[in-house]
């Protein structure tokens, strides 16, 4: 433990960090770990990246273990919480990171792939909170943070499933606060903008080839986010610091949302 971290109150923590094995998961694993946490890696398919970074963690005198689970997979979800509270001890801190964001016209929207983001973006935090929750309750204490996204905010096209997905977690996340927040419990959002990370799919995003100058016009900030900058604000969400805070949607987005950027480059910088 990073005795920097001291203050957040997390040391001894258990945190189950779904798709924490690449881009701001694996920030948000590394970043509790430090804090004290012991980063359990929920991956999809890349063991050798979930391996990675609990390689890491240890390295740096931290606790990791990783486990493999499809977030649709409901079933598969409830027996790898069991195995983490016989293993680890109960579950004190959730982030649902894990997301899939396929790009399709709303006339080319299958069942299917409508089915399979529900299931992945929405249905599994929702389960995953499920298992979790009878330890939380019992300790009287427990973190759970859902990344949303600002797409949903804007509508963003060719994504309807996602927006409807994401938004779906800002109406769970307020009724699962309200319900647990008498347990010593808290449920947040946590809204990354635009975000400086490896794109599995960059067929799927046009903007990289001019390095999201578009988007970078509307925001204050002016320039991408970092993982580390979105795991910071999860720390906050995740430690004994935002005991009072609940139901509520932080964003980590440079301004983006609500905010639009003003052309304040157009002045200089003396004005000011």
């Amino acid at each position: 433990m990073n005795d920097r971290y001291e203050l957040f109150g997390i040391k001894g923590r258990v945190a189950v960090i779904t798709g924490g094995n690449r881009n701001i998961g694996r920030a948000i694993a590394m970043t509790l770990a430090d804090a004290g946490a012991t980063a359990i890696v929920l991956y999809g398919s890349d063991e050798d990246a979930a391996r990675k970074v609990c390689d890491e963690i240890r390295e740096k005198g931290g606790r990791a273990a990783m486990y493999q689970a499809d977030l649709p997979d409901v079933a598969r979800l409830q027996e790898v919480v069991k195995a983490i509270e016989k293993e680890h001890g109960g579950v004190d801190i959730l982030v649902n990171n894990a997301a899939v964001r396929p790009h399709s016209r709303i006339s080319k929207i299958t069942v299917e792939e409508w089915d399979r983001v529900f299931a992945t973006n929405l249905r599994a935090p929702f389960f995953l909170a499920q298992a979790v929750l009878p330890a939380m309750v019992k300790k009287k204490w427990g973190r759970i943070i859902s990344l949303g996204g600002t797409d949903a905010y804007w509508g963003k096209l060719h994504r309807a499933h996602n927006v409807a997905a994401k938004m779906g977690i800002v109406g769970l996340t307020r009724a699962m606060a309200n319900e647990v927040a008498r347990f010593g419990i808290t449920v947040n959002v946590l809204v990354p903008g635009t975000i400086d990370t490896v794109r599995p799919r960059p067929d799927w995003y046009p903007e990289l080839e001019t390095g999201f100058a578009d988007r970078k016009n509307v925001m204050p900030m002016a320039r991408l986010g970092q993982p580390q900058e979105v795991a910071n604000a999860c720390l906050f969400l995740a430690s004994a610091l935002s005991g009072y805070t609940t139901g509520q949607e932080i964003f980590a987005s440079g301004g983006a949302f609500p905010l639009v950027r003003q052309p304040w480059d157009e002045y200089p910088a003396e004005e000011f």
